[in-house]
């Protein structure tokens, strides 16, 4: 099962990459129902891919998905996912936070969190 979930988001990011509109469209909807799954990896890279898609398509409706990212970080099943869900949560509601983020392709889902932390941490210390 994890392997379908893991391949699903995969083939959900491979789709964006063709940035048809359909695809675009449907993309909010889609993160939605990785970020409710029971499994953990996938609800971990589905914040992961919502962000990037975040800061790639801005003028996508995304208020159901940031909703669904600000719950995780009480109720998410892991510490990992609490931690990734705040750490998106505080970039998706502070527009000149995520601005900071260069438009990149990340690939690797830990160092694009380290680097979110980083920043984040960075910001604080620099607003004192």
């Amino acid at each position: 099962m994890k392997t379908v979930s893991l391949l699903f988001v995969a083939l959900l990011s491979v789709g964006l990459a063709a940035q048809s509109p359909e695809n675009v469209k449907n993309a909010p909807k889609n993160f939605e129902k990785a970020l409710k799954s029971g499994n953990a990896g996938m609800v971990e890279s589905a914040i992961f891919h919502s962000l990037k898609f975040m800061l790639f398509y801005p003028e996508q409706d995304v208020a159901r998905l940031k909703k669904q990212i600000t719950r995780l970080v009480k109720e998410g099943e892991t510490r990992n996912i609490r931690y990734k869900a705040y750490l998106a949560s505080q970039f998706l509601n502070n527009p000149d936070l995520l601005a900071t983020i260069e438009k990149e392709d990340y690939k690797d889902a830990d160092r694009f969190f380290k680097m979110l932390g980083d920043t984040l941490q960075e910001s604080v210390l620099v607003s004192k």
